[in-house]
């Protein structure tokens, strides 16, 4: 395990953005073969219901970079002193070269600048928090953190008329070097042997795409897979443990924890996480769930932005956030939001 204490390293802002576009569950007349009754129990036990997904000309990166110029406005940010810019994803703009550095140029960012691409999903949020916060205790001052994902791209993983849950999102944390920061606590874990479990097997330079991987209809085979039970499994067992893990870490009791934000996996998952560690659903949000879908590594920033915006605005707030998925991977860390710029949840060409 990784278990890590940080110093000096405070958030000062975070944005969220998603597409216009929603799609509905109830809107989907192929769904389950058109069996209503079933789409009403996935909808009540899941919680998925809406989400938002980008046109084909729409990538995470251009719903990052919305977020981050939204930041850089309202924190009256110089780009000239942003040390370094991370993009926490799976769904870059290229192979080569990495999105950080086309965003680099959309955001006109100065030579002096550190750029990092870190492949992530649903931890992401919380492995791109540990390394900005490295990064400003290792000579940066300032650190852009961009996570989102656009797993709507992956088409083929609902070919089979399963129920669409992935929603399309992407986000911009602040992270700045600050003597005065309350500390951070990080606890990170992974698993690898279970790499299968969520995967897009096509693309790659393991398997490089060819003719024969395309439909009929014209959509590529990505061959992403999600093994449901397998994942259940992981979440019910690991996650609890984990949260766990890193209060006893950061010697904070749960009742001093003001908002468990979790990763929007599904209701029934964040709700068994709840009853577990016996903690009030009241501070633990999954309205995003119904609204946004799972976006992924972004559904940490984008529930804060959704949920408590005004709050972390105003006063000072103690968060335990928790990121798990692809990988296997699971973080939590500890930590504290006090007055920082957090925007609503944005729509991404307002």
């Amino acid at each position: 395990m990784v278990k890590c204490l940080i110093h000096n390293a405070k958030i000062k802002g975070i944005s969220s953005v998603v597409p216009k576009t929603e799609l509905s569950l109830l809107d989907m007349p192929d769904l389950y073969n058109g069996n209503q009754k079933k789409i009403k129990r996935v909808i009540e036990s899941s919680g998925f219901l809406k989400r938002r997904v980008t046109d084909k000309e729409t990538t995470t990166a251009d719903l990052c970079e919305t977020a981050a110029k939204d930041l850089i406005k309202n924190l009256n940010i110089d780009v000239s002193t942003i040390d370094g810019i991370i993009f926490s994803s799976y769904t870059p703009d290229y192979l080569m070269p990495a999105t950080s550095y086309v965003l680099h140029h959309k955001l006109g960012l100065s030579e002096d600048c550190i750029c990092m691409d870190i492949p992530q999903a649903c931890s992401g949020y919380v492995l791109g928090l540990y390394q900005a916060s490295m990064m400003v205790n290792s000579g940066c001052k300032r650190i852009l953190l961009l996570v989102g994902d656009s797993f709507s791209k992956f088409t083929d993983m609902f070919k089979d008329n399963s129920a669409p849950v992935f929603g399309d999102a992407g986000s911009a944390t602040i992270v700045e070097y600050d003597e005065t920061a309350e500390p951070m606590y990080f606890n990170i874990k992974s698993d690898g042997q279970k790499h299968e479990s969520l995967i897009c097997k096509n693309g790659g330079f393991r398997h490089p795409a060819s003719k024969e991987d395309f439909y009929e209809d014209g959509e590529y085979q990505y061959l992403a897979k999600m093994q449901g039970a397998e994942i259940f499994n992981f979440t019910i067992e690991k996650v609890p443990e984990s949260i766990s893990e890193t209060l006893e870490y950061a010697k904070t009791a749960k009742d001093d924890v003001d908002w468990f934000i979790l990763h929007q996996a599904n209701k029934f998952i964040l709700t068994n996480i709840a009853q577990t560690l016996d903690v009030d659903t009241a501070k633990m949000p999954m309205e995003n769930i119904s609204k946004y879908g799972n976006q992924c590594g972004a559904s940490i920033p984008n529930t804060i932005s959704e949920n408590i915006s005004e709050i972390v605005s105003k006063e000072k707030q103690k968060l335990l956030i928790s990121g798990f998925g692809v990988g296997l991977s699971w973080a939590s860390a500890v930590l504290t939001l006090d007055n920082i710029y957090c925007s609503k949840v944005l729509e991404y060409g307002e």
